[in-house]
């Protein structure tokens, strides 16, 4: 494939935050649209829901269908980088309030592993908060 023919991948990242929510998921969002790497498609209504296997206040969760040209790895660094400049910080224990997280649940509907990544997540099934609103956009 040479330079000029791009792959368009399309794709969902669940949306979440306990900390400042509407402010850093706007944030962030804000972010992704100013660079231009990622085109935000679609997004679903906010779902609230209890924070899961730690303490803190509730989240705000979203599903949003995504595209860009950037492979799988690329989108993952990118959005880790998103979430780095909203004041994430990444620690071993992965049950901690945060102020953003940007996950991919689904990429170009394959199932399978990709870079480590299970896919679509499986997580999918087990909470509402990423069920509800990823099936929201999927009944569109």
């Amino acid at each position: 494939m040479n330079e000029q023919q791009k792959t368009t991948n399309n794709f969902y990242i669940l949306v979440g935050s306990n900390i400042e929510p509407t402010k850093n998921i706007k944030k962030g969002l804000n972010l992704i649209e100013q660079e231009n790497k990622i085109s935000l498609i679609k997004q679903s209504t906010d779902y609230q829901s209890k924070a899961v296997g730690m303490e803190g206040d509730d989240f705000i969760n979203k599903v949003i269908n995504c595209s860009t040209d950037m492979n799988f790895k690329e989108t993952l660094n990118y959005l880790k980088s998103v979430e780095k400049r909203c004041g994430r910080i990444r620690e071993e224990n992965k049950f901690i309030p945060r102020t953003l997280d940007l996950d991919i649940i689904d990429w170009n509907n394959y199932e399978g592993v990709i870079e480590g990544y299970q896919l679509p997540d499986p997580d999918i099934e087990k909470f509402e908060y990423i069920a509800i609103p990823y099936k929201e956009l999927l009944n569109c």
